[in-house]
């Protein structure tokens, strides 16, 4: 009989003081090529080789079809404060499939979930999207809704569209309820999402709500300002769990911010309208006319009473759990980022529990502004008098990790370096700052007060703040700029430290549900687009995460999602480490943006010229193409799409615009790229070749596409060993010299890096001492500027600083000298929609005035020849 062989350990951390009994884990796990074939070969044990409730789903493959992410879902129980490690197993062959402790079955228009603790039913009759539960022989929930109040108070009930079984294994089931709102007559138009996920052995409930208005925003003049006639505003949005009795007594606790009592009141509302913080009032949270959202600090805790609501609580932030005592048993709930998404609210009734998603309780309402969305995770759990409800310590989930060494042997994430004691401390201890110090990103979130249902998990833009002088700090968002995602994820992976998953996890799901213009409704250079940073040393007034506000600008002022700040590695490493559909749903619509950008069929001049729009590719101006940041983004987001989907047409875009923008015999003098303040980003693009070139190597692809981007890479680098110089140095010819710039030569060490790996032998020691030596400037150069702590550099940083580590280590793998027989030919230049329709046009009208002139000539011959005297 095959032997089991040990694979790897992921490590669990109870963090909270809090015991936990079959609490719900997830973790994506990588593999390297070759070594898994099937997800169902693999098996889960706890520290002291117990088998553990667990099952396991594939969410990519390599090229043989061999596994390289596993998404491993368990039941674990840890006592307080205990750390210990699981271990992954693979048994050839195939493992001895795990007990089916939950059960799903469908008929017609219901699903029946049965865990082995409780029984729940979902019925599309009933419209409401939530099931309807019974716990052991008593019925608790007997149902639910999801309530829309408008301004006007009138109230709007979901249709439910569709019920889709995402995913059923021996200890999860998830099922996802589509519904939208009947809004009468109005053109407007609200979609809702909600996953419901249930766990063997438990009668806890996991479900995420995802509201989205998805008509476009009118912009007038580029500008994205609250107020805008897309936008949809409401007074409340609510989750209702219909209690099957009346409720005899209620109870609640605030969390580490308070305390908790229990009564029987005939109603509790936990509110919270703030962040609770010392800025909670900040010019972050106003709405469309300039008045500030918020109405009074952090939350309240209110009781009905004879006289009216009764303040039984308050204070400044809120981690709240409910419950409520319900026939033989009980019902509770709570809310993830309950203080940090405000407003919440969480209400107890007589018959039944409520979540106030968008909660009628704030004075100012809400405006979900077009193409924008918001996720919200709502934790809920039936049992029995004397047992503790497991939601209370969901409130602060276990911590996961994985180890790095068996991250960096699974090559699965670019340049992935596990840290070793003769790393460069300065770098190391540089990027650490960002979750530790007084330069962490949570003390700087607190600055402005980066919380709210909008603002929460992005980053505040410090460095667009370094002049400003007023009473309060100047906001302005950091939208995802140079994948900040991507880089707290690397860092967590590296270190396993969950103040980076936290980071992680929430500029994620901000990007994921803000920063991307969730729309088909608007031009195709816009729909599923990603929105810039807000303005340059600007603030974001009330554009809220759009990039332009009318308060801003003046004449030509305006514009919108743009191909330079198109940023998906990040997205598609969380859906690698989470399985989370919604982050492999935007890599997708990201690339499609890239591709219906470019298609110059999509808008009027396609009657004229259907080619490509060069949209997708420009940098800058229409007018340059070479390479650049925007089409390097470009043909990263679609690459990310690539080794999402596998789909052909996302690597065929991507070939196409490598071969539009550079060429191996390209005169690199003509683009000017020793003026860096327009040309500094040809580095991103040449970044980008290296994970082409990754690719096409994966893939076996050794083909024209693969030398001729080659080549074109060791050409610049060939370049940029003769002309390059850290920017330190040319800071004069910036027209803000700021510590970014030399943060920016990190970029050069990592291009001088993959030139090695690419390059014949003759280049590759070179190469590899250019590498060095800006790795060494990089840091340096950085670190001599006060304002080195800023967001955007401790980014740049975050994402590339370890990659130095990696190339030393195994960029030296590929021993060859690339020969082959394919021509390239020559250099020629590309020509976008616009200047092409505009020199058809003009040729067409020369050709229409030489044949005017010619029949004006010929009609004064005729005329000449009829006229009385000439005969």
């Amino acid at each position: 009989m095959p032997v089991a062989e040990h694979l790897t350990s992921i490590r669990i951390e109870e963090t909270r003081g809090v015991v936990r009994e079959r609490e719900p884990v997830r973790i994506g796990v990588p593999i390297p090529r070759g070594m898994v074939a099937d997800a169902l070969d693999c098996s889960l044990t706890g520290p002291h080789g117990e088998e553990l409730p667990h099952q396991c789903r594939l969410l990519a493959r390599w090229p043989d079809r061999s596994v390289k992410w596993l998404l491993v879902d368990a039941l674990v129980s840890v006592a307080a404060g205990q750390q210990f490690d699981l271990s992954l197993w693979r048994h050839p062959g195939g493992g001895t499939p795990a007990p089916q402790g939950l059960t799903l079955q469908r008929s017609g228009d219901s699903v029946l979930i049965e865990t082995g603790a409780a029984e729940c039913r979902i019925d599309a009759r009933s419209g409401g999207g939530v099931p309807s539960v019974r716990f052991g022989d008593e019925g608790l929930i007997s149902g639910g809704r999801l309530v829309l109040r408008m301004a006007d108070g009138a109230e709007r009930l979901p249709r439910i569209r569709r019920i889709e079984v995402e995913e059923v294994g021996p200890v999860r089931a998830t099922v996802c309820i589509e519904v939208d709102f009947d809004l009468g007559r109005s053109r407007a138009s609200l979609f809702l999402r909600s996953r419901l996920s249930f766990f063997a052995g438990t009668a806890v409930v996991r479900q995420e709500v995802l509201v989205r208005n998805s008509r476009a925003a009118l912009h007038p003049g580029g500008v994205w300002d609250l107020g805008d006639p897309g936008s949809l505003r409401f007074a409340d949005l609510s989750l209702h769990l219909a209690c099957a009795q009346p409720v005899r007594e209620m109870s609640w606790s605030i969390g580490d911010a308070g305390s908790g009592q229990r009564g029987s009141w005939p109603g509790v509302v936990i509110y919270q309208d703030s962040s609770g913080g010392e800025n909670w009032d900040s010019p972050n949270h106003i709405d469309a006319s300039g008045a500030l959202s918020a109405r009074h600090r952090g939350y309240r805790v209110t009781a009905a009473g004879a006289r009216g609501p009764e303040i039984l609580d308050e204070g400044d932030r809120a981690s709240p759990f409910a419950q409520a005592m319900v026939g033989g048993g009980w019902v509770a709930v709570t809310v993830e980022g309950f203080w940090q998404n405000f407003p919440k609210a969480l209400r107890v009734g007589r018959e039944s529990l409520s979540v106030g998603l968008f909660p009628g309780e704030s004075a100012a309402g809400f405006e979900l502004q077009g193409g924008e969305q918001k996720r919200h995770v709502v934790w809920w759990e039936l049992g029995l008098p004397r047992q503790v409800p497991s939601v209370s310590a969901l409130r602060y989930p276990l911590q996961v990790s994985l180890d790095p060494d068996w991250v960096e042997r699974s090559r699965t994430v670019p340049w992935f370096a596990a840290p070793t004691p003769d790393e460069d401390s300065r770098c190391t201890g540089y990027v650490a700052s960002i979750v530790d110090g007084p330069n962490s990103f949570v003390r700087k979130r607190e600055r402005v007060d980066e919380y709210g249902w909008r603002s929460f998990g992005d980053l505040y833009a410090d460095h667009e703040a370094v002049h400003h002088r007023g009473p309060k700090p100047l906001v302005s968002h950091y939208n995802n700029q140079y994948d900040f995602v991507f880089g707290a994820l690397s860092q967590f992976l590296r270190t396993g430290d969950g103040r980076w998953w936290a980071l992680l996890k929430d500029a994620a799901q901000h990007t994921i549900d803000i920063d991307i213009y969730h729309t088909q409704e608007d031009r195709a250079a816009y729909n599923g687009g990603m929105f810039w940073h807000t303005d340059h040393y600007k603030e974001a007034a009330t554009c809220g995460h759009r990039t332009y506000s009318r308060h801003n600008g003046g004449s030509g002022y305006g514009g919108g999602p743009s191909n330079e700040h198109n940023y998906t590695s990040g997205l598609l490493l969380y859906y690698y480490l989470t399985g989370d559909p919604e982050a492999a749903a935007a890599v997708r619509e990201l690339a499609h943006w890239v591709i219906a950008m470019d298609d110059g069929g999509l808008n009027l001049f396609g009657l004229v010229d259907a080619g490509p729009t060069g949209l997708a590719s420009r940098t800058v101006d229409d007018d340059y193409h070479g390479p650049g940041r925007g089409a390097g983004n470009s043909v990263n987001a679609v690459l990310d799409a690539y080794h999402l989907a596998r789909e052909r047409c996302f690597l065929v875009k991507a070939e196409e615009l490598i071969q539009r923008c550079i060429h191996p015999a390209d005169d690199i003098g003509q683009h000017k790229l020793d003026e860096p303040e327009y040309r500094w980003s040809y580095l991103v693009f040449l970044q980008v070749l290296g994970k082409y070139l990754d690719l096409k190597q994966e893939l076996g692809e050794m083909d024209y596409g693969f030398h001729y981007a080659r080549e074109g890479l060791v050409h610049y680098a060939r370049w940029m060993a003769l002309n390059e110089v850290p920017y330190k140095a040319v800071l004069h010819k910036m027209l803000i010299p700021t510590e970014t710039w030399p943060a920016q030569d990190i970029r050069k060490c990592h291009v001088f890096h993959l030139a090695a790996k690419w390059s014949a032998l003759g280049d590759r020691e070179s190469f590899a001492e250019r590498a060095g030596y800006f790795f060494g400037r990089c840091l340096n150069d950085l670190l001599s500027f006060e304002t080195a702590y800023l967001t955007r550099p401790l980014v740049i940083l975050s994402v590339y600083g370890h990659a130095h580590a990696y190339y030393c280590r195994h960029g030296a793998g590929l021993q060859r000298d690339w020969k082959h027989d394919h021509c390239f030919g020559q250099p020629a230049g590309f020509v976008p929609q616009r200047a092409r329709v505009g020199g058809e046009l003009r040729r067409k009208l020369r050709m229409a005035r030489a044949e005017l002139v010619r029949l004006l000539r010929d009609k004064g011959g005729s005329l000449r020849r009829r006229s009385p005297g000439s005969s």
